[in-house]
């Protein structure tokens, strides 16, 4: 046995050893997907912010997860026994708070805020709100939960942004078996196909499995224990990848073998000079591939960067293939193509030559056609894509299918709510914090698209009549018209000779308490904005709307707004008119009491002063009626006692935090939350709410929104901006890359014109597939991003076998040489790009709408490239290169 056959086996046990201790070491993928690969935002985003309130919330539900229960009886109202059967479950999870981690359960049958809002109007299904701990896993939550919450003879779902993104990544879990099958089978079947042999078939899926293991250990290793990027994607990628491209690379590498067997070589000098040759461009294309997977490792989204342990795998897989084949190859030699003979054969790509022939013949002619077919696809493509995770669920999942419930018996955005958090260095408790956030609250209100908004002020999306001036302006006028009704009696009495004093005293004190409480109204009112500061208010809010006002409608809103706050300053005058009057006459007959005490002669006298001081009751009574019609008495004031009262601690403890510094606002859309109209919708209502905080008490403090629709605003604006960070970085890695390996200047850039050509028609390809038989119009957020990676990483591979084999043929006329290459590797590539498509499209029985998109974009576009690469290669070198006598 030769020395370099022991160094071929002592590879291969080092190998074994490897992969026995990376299946050992080997993590559970699923807890640690869960753990650390869900899609993380920058802290500094307004959603995170949101979140961060909400950890510090208090009241028992700080750092807590959402959770809904869904209980529904079809389209049918829900019946009595259903009703005591569902409240029976409710009051079984009450009494089990700590066993399952709940913090806070809100049900409908709580309040009469709460059956508006949790009982749909066609009284056939009933939600309930929970607060869950973070104790258990969410996946473990959710099992627990949907056991608890089943009732016999009720369609019971447990559902939740939460519950909802760890579906996704079951969903993934569960596809990628089926995709690991799939492919390997395919593989497999395309190999004997190839290499007629069943040997070589099973050699390749060996050594890629085996570094495949080793690499996915390393991966999660990392993950674990050094904080390494990864996400549900992840695993996912290293498979089609790898599998892919390894066999790919085994094709060139056993191809090679054959042909230096067939010429004479004996198995080890064929080993050697098969590594010489096709090992050189497995290297240089398996470099340039794990360049462009690494260079992620610079992009600042997180699922972005978790393609990174593509890049790992990549590094790995070549390391095998350069070590672990050539311990068979130099052990078996002929024997890894048995039963077949080793006849040469014609591998000569008759498509590859006629494309490249006729194109370096006719080259302007060749541009002419692709530049025509690249037009519609230019034209046609458009960046608007979907966000909506729930769409990517199977039908059967059970929290997709609560999630669809709440949405067709409530408010499309009843399931996923947005919640406005205000937060300020003082305590917002006060009367005038809580006038600001209850104008925030009517000014929301008034949005187009607004189904419910909830607030301290308007705690089930109605307002607290009592916490009005209207309601206390009704409450005044009836108290005035009872001291009215006593003054007459009293003038009766005193005419008749027979009085009680202290009948008028009474009076007098009530008198005096209207005259107050008419004070406080009077300051309240006071204290509203000037017209000038409305006017300001609303160029700014229609400016950052994007259509300011024009200084005509300038003049004439400010005329109409002076005429109002005239209007307004009028009844601030009167009011304190009317309030200092109305003390006066309380002064007055509690002093008139006291003298009827001890003069019963002027009897006569004192019935003529009560009945003065009925008709100035009268006239102060008229008037507050009229006030109270107008909608100038439409305005908060909390008097203390209302302040202090229990009703209105419960709003408190629910819109408030635990120390009174934070307000949150509760906003339920009309429309679906994750759709690009509801995304603008939260976007403008972060931009009108600013304003409308300037110049309050509150101008200083922080508004962030959180909920399932800013996040995924957040989502959209960070990947869209890292998306082409992370292109760019990628372009510019391979660009170097192909240049130290064409050592030419311009055929890099034909090459990665070539695969941006092939990105974009596969994408509008996708997405013409996706709407006609997928039922789906946009695509996934995501799938730009993940084809575009996997087009570029993968398809400059068949570019550098073109041009590897074109370097071959050094002195020879540029065009004759790269046809002549063209014609001979275009089989390898054709093969090569089957299977990699094959490989691809068995992420398609997985079932996720993402991965069916991004395998039909990939397809796509590789069978782009086949045609693609000859033509624009041999055109753009005809044209650019100097010929050759």
């Amino acid at each position: 046995m030769s020395k370099y056959i022991k160094q071929n086996i002592a590879k291969f046990v080092t190998w074994i050893i490897v992969l026995i201790l990376g299946i050992v070491m080997l993590p559970n993928i699923s807890s640690l997907v869960a753990e650390k690969g869900q899609t993380k935002i920058p802290d500094t985003a307004k959603s995170q912010v949101a979140k961060t309130i909400q950890k510090d919330w208090g009241h028992k539900i700080s750092n807590t997860r959402q959770v809904v229960l869904v209980f529904n009886n079809g389209d049918q109202a829900l019946t009595h026994k259903q009703k005591d059967r569902i409240n029976d479950t409710i009051d079984k999870i009450k009494d089990n708070k700590s066993k399952y981690d709940i913090k806070g359960v809100t049900a409908p049958n709580d309040s009469e805020a709460t059956k508006k809002q949790l009982i749909s109007k066609d009284k056939s299904t009933q939600i309930v709100q929970l607060d869950v701990g973070k104790r258990d896993s969410v996946r473990k939550m959710n099992q627990k939960l949907v056991k608890e919450v089943k009732t016999s003879g009720v369609k019971t779902y447990v559902t939740g942004s939460d519950i909802l993104n760890d579906d996704f990544s079951v969903a993934i879990e569960e596809g990628l078996k089926k995709t690991e099958v799939i492919a390997i089978v395919f593989i497999l079947i395309v190999l004997i196909l190839v290499f007629r042999s069943p040997i070589v078939p099973l050699i390749s899926l060996g050594t890629v499995g085996l570094s495949f293991i080793v690499a996915l250990s390393a991966v999660m290793n990392l993950a674990k224990y050094t904080g390494f990027t990864i996400s549900n994607f992840t695993q996912v990628f290293m498979v089609v990848v790898m599998f892919g491209i390894g066999t790919d690379y085994n094709i060139l590498l056993y191809n090679q073998f054959k042909n230096d067997l067939i010429e004479g070589m004996d198995k080890e000098t064929a080993t050697k000079h098969s590594l010489k040759v096709a090992g050189k461009t497995i290297l240089y294309s398996g470099s340039t591939v794990l360049l462009g997977f690494l260079t992620l490792a610079l992009a600042k989204f997180s699922i972005y960067r978790s393609a990174t342990g593509v890049g790992i795998g990549v590094a790995i897989l070549l390391l095998a293939l350069l070590t672990v084949n050539p311990f068979f190859m130099s052990l078996l030699g002929n024997k890894v193509f048995w039963p077949s003979h080793n006849s040469k054969e014609s591998n000569h790509s008759k498509l590859w030559d006629w494309l490249s022939g006729h194109s370096a013949k006719n080259p302007l002619i060749a541009l002419g056609i692709i530049v025509i077919l690249a037009i519609p696809m230019l034209l046609t493509y458009n960046n608007k894509l979907n966000y909506d995770t729930v769409v990517e669920l199977p039908a059967n999942y059970s929290a997709k299918q609560g999630f669809k419930t709440v949405q067709k018996h409530f408010s499309k955005g009843t399931a996923e709510p947005t919640t406005i958090y205000i937060k300020s260095n003082h305590k917002l408790d006060n009367e005038s914090d809580l006038r600001v956030i209850d104008n925030l609250t009517n000014q929301i209100k008034g949005i187009d698209g607004i189904k419910t908004v909830a607030s301290v002020t308007q705690p089930g999306g109605d307002k607290l009549d009592q916490l009005y001036v209207n309601d206390q302006l009704k409450t005044l006028t009836s108290q005035t018209s009872k001291a009215q009704a006593g003054l007459k009696e009293l003038q009766k009495g005193l005419t008749g000779g027979d009085f009680d004093a202290s009948q008028l005293e009474d009076i007098g004190a009530k008198a005096t308490l209207i005259g107050q409480e008419l004070k406080s109204i009077q300051s309240t009112s006071g204290s509203s904005l000037s017209g000038q500061q409305l006017m300001t208010a609303l160029q700014q809010k229609m400016a950052a709307a994007g259509q300011p006002l024009s200084q005509t409608q300038m003049t004439i809103l400010s005329g109409a707004a002076s005429q109002e706050m005239a209007s307004v300053s009028s009844m601030q005058t009167r009011l304190q008119a009317i309030a200092t009057y109305t003390q006066a006459i309380g002064n007055d007959a509690q002093t008139l009491g006291n003298e009827l005490k001890g003069q019963q002669q002027k009897m006569a006298t004192a019935g003529g002063s009560v009945g003065k001081l009925n008709d100035g009751l009268s006239e102060s009574n008229d008037y507050l009626k009229e006030l109270q019609d107008s909608s100038a008495s439409n305005t908060l004031f909390v008097p203390k006692a209302v302040l202090e009262s229990d009703t209105f601690k419960d709003s408190e403890d629910v819109y408030l935090s635990s120390n009174k510094k934070a307000a949150k606002i509760t906003v339920v859309l009309d429309s679906d939350p994750l759709t690009a109209k509801s995304i603008k919708k939260v976007e403008n209502l972060q931009t009108m709410i600013n304003n409308n905080i300037k110049g309050t008490s509150l101008k200083k403090a922080s508004v962030s929104i959180g909920g399932q629709t800013s996040e995924t605003s957040d989502t959209s604006s960070i990947a869209n901006q890292d998306f082409l960070r992370s292109a760019v970085i990628m372009l510019v890695g391979i660009t170097l890359a192909l240049m130290l390996v064409t050592r030419s200047i311009l055929q890099p850039f034909y090459i990665i014109a070539s695969l941006l050509l092939a990105y974009v028609g596969g994408l509008g390809i996708t997405r013409f597939i996706s709407s006609t038989f997928l039922g789906e119009n946009l695509l996934g957020w995501n799938v730009p991003f993940f084809t575009f990676v996997m087009l570029v990483a993968l398809g400059v591979d068949y570019s550098i076998f073109l041009m590897m084999k074109y370097r071959e043929f050094g002195n020879e006329d540029a065009g004759d040489r790269i046809v002549k290459s063209a014609g001979i590797i275009g089989t390898v590539v054709i093969s090569a790009a089957i299977i990699l498509g094959g490989t691809f499209a068995a992420l398609i029985p997985a079932g996720v709408l993402t991965l069916t998109q991004v395998a039909v974009g990939v397809i796509s576009g590789l069978v782009i490239l086949v045609f693609l690469i000859p033509a624009m290669n041999s055109s753009l070198i005809r044209l650019t290169y100097p010929r050759k006598n």
